[in-house]
């Protein structure tokens, strides 16, 4: 191609932008309303549920009974229920609608739609727990109800326009936001015990947790992990360690009774922790390490036996490149040579964590060969079955084993590994979210919280390596320096999205879910593991604090 026709392309690529992006803002944009256009929608709320709602103007004043929410509209803009384009045409938790039908009006707010759970809900991607867009058959069905219509007839006669709301709770005192700047130790303890206190709550006669909550209505929903069943009893036990706590030491001791009495089952030879014909290494290695904290923390040395069975399953599990075997077959009692995320990770801290019990070299032989796979030759090209951005128990591993078998490889891989990260820990003003602190790609979608506890797990671990001794803290002041700003923004982040005690008034049994993590500001499912590296991350900072203070 000449120059002259490079040159008409590039103009013509250039015109052909400039159009689509004032079709889009022509499409999308919203405008500011000004002070007089500005509308108040009125709602209150018991039990969870919407009782009644009216509209006034800014500036009257507000109704003084408890669950009552101000929606203040301060934008608006064009809207299609389309369904190719509506699922994105909302921002989470700030946008709602207001729409119009036969010369009824309603209003679709914030509230409406964190209720429902409709942001992010309307399709997933690598996990069911990772949603993307509005959920468009929740917002017709509560727009049909509203202008007393059908469904059809909302999607062929209405019309939609999106609004963006602020939002105040009538009464509510809200504490003063917690950054990486102010951030202390009796704040952070408080949320630990806190979240160790709802899991507590959660678990049953069985040793069983709600592994699975709607918030809003305070339901159980489906599913069980007894990979993070084990790594949430790994949380409690350092919570009862710190506090001292009978209540949380002795749900603590129920869960982990579950995984020893029930759950150790026979894998060949060895002893595994299975339901049903097949086991895998990350429900052994998790419950391993729960197991040793609760002998380490002195709560019940019973459990050294059953740790000392799994340490040897996951040794006979592991390959000569120090890399694991992720499966059992029980039926065969044979290892399945298959590799899934996390688990080659969890498994060289349990073995770290069960030579400091055990005292056995194997144990450390085979987690130091497991930690030098993992970061060594498990990246020896792109596209491995392995995702850089999902290391944390990787360094996890690394830090444990420090004391007794230092891989300053391995401490390298994970101070490239906290770079990469820290090119995605959000800022404020990166997004329309409260995102500071938070770690992912782009500003559309809602920054989530465990991403920033596990990451904040690992940038302490890095910490506690470089921190133990006077020559590496001047080696590597400036590194230092970095992941301590990375964990504190981290916390600061998660803290922020406990439910302390949240949106209650869009809670059936507030007190019941205080002290949780959600998904997101947006997501209000509680999974067990969301409060767990939430809880492990802010443990470890306490630690450091602690050990820099002495």
């Amino acid at each position: 191609m000449s120059l002259r026709g490079l040159a008409r392309l590039l103009l013509a690529y250039g015109l052909a932008l400039v159009v689509a992006c004032l079709a889009m803002r022509e499409h999308a944009s919203l405008r500011e309303l000004s002070p007089p256009e500005r509308r108040v929608v009125v709602s209150r709320w018991a039990g969870g549920a919407l009782v009644d709602r009216s509209t006034t103007k800014p500036g009257e004043p507000p109704v003084a009974t408890n669950g009552v929410v101000h929606e203040t509209t301060v934008g608006k803009g064009p809207l299609s229920l389309d369904a190719r384009t509506f699922p994105f045409a909302l921002v989470p938790g700030r946008d709602g609608l207001f729409a119009e039908l036969g010369g009824k009006t309603a209003w679709v707010t914030v509230d409406d739609l964190l209720s429902t759970q409709a942001y992010d809900h309307a399709s997933t991607f690598l996990d069911p727990s990772l949603g993307l867009g509005t959920h468009r058959a929740t917002v017709l069905s509560l727009l049909a109800t509203r202008l007393e219509a059908t469904v059809a007839e909302v999607e062929q006669r209405a019309h939609v326009r999106r609004v963006r709301f602020e939002r105040t709770v009538v009464g509510e005192t809200r504490a003063p936001r917690l950054t990486g700047d102010t951030l202390d130790p009796e704040t952070v303890k408080a949320s630990v015990h806190e979240a160790a206190s709802y899991l507590a709550r959660g678990v049953d006669d069985a040793g069983r947790y709600r592994y699975l909550v709607d918030a809003i209505k305070d339901l159980p929903l489906g599913g069980y992990s007894w990979p993070r069943h084990a790594g949430t009893t790994y949380f409690l036990a350092q919570a009862a360690a710190l506090f001292d706590d009978p209540v949380i030491r002795f749900a603590c001791l129920r869960a982990a009774a579950r995984l020893r009495d029930d759950m150790m089952q026979p894998c060949g030879a060895q002893r595994c922790i299975a339901d049903g014909p097949d086991a895998d290494v990350g429900s052994a290695a998790l419950a391993l390490v729960a197991f040793t904290e609760i002998v380490r923390t002195g709560a019940d040395a019973s459990y050294r036996r059953p740790a000392f069975e799994l340490a040897l399953f996951l040794r006979s599990q592991q390959r000569p490149d120090g890399e694991l075997m992720h499966e059992f077959d029980r039926e065969k009692g044979k290892p399945v040579d298959v590799q899934h995320l996390y688990f080659t990770g969890e498994a060289a801290l349990a073995l770290s964590r069960a030579h400091r019990i055990t005292g056995d070299p194997e144990d450390l032989r085979a987690a130091s060969r497991a930690l030098s796979r993992l970061s060594g030759g498990g990246w020896s090209f792109f596209g491995s079955r392995y995702y850089f951005s999902e290391e944390h128990w990787t360094c996890q591993a690394m830090a444990d084993l420090w004391d007794r078998a230092p891989d300053p490889e391995a401490l390298a891989f994970c101070l490239r590994w906290h770079e990469y990260q820290r090119s995605l820990q959000r800022t404020d003003g990166d997004s329309a979210f409260d995102a500071d602190g938070s770690f992912g790609f782009g500003p559309f979608v809602t920054p989530r919280v465990t991403p920033a506890s596990s990451r904040g797990e690992a940038a302490g671990a890095a910490l506690e390596v470089l921190t133990r001794d006077t020559r590496a803290r001047g080696e590597h002041a400036v590194v230092i320096a970095l992941l301590e700003d990375e964990l504190r923004r981290a916390i600061a982040f998660v803290a922020r999205a406990q439910l302390r005690p949240g949106p209650s008034h869009l809670f059936a049994h507030p007190d019941r879910v205080q002290g949780a993590f959600p998904g997101s500001a947006v997501d209000l499912q509680l999974r067990i593991d969301y409060v767990q590296h939430a809880g492990s991350m802010m443990l470890r900072w306490l630690e450091l604090e602690r050990a820099a203070r002495h």
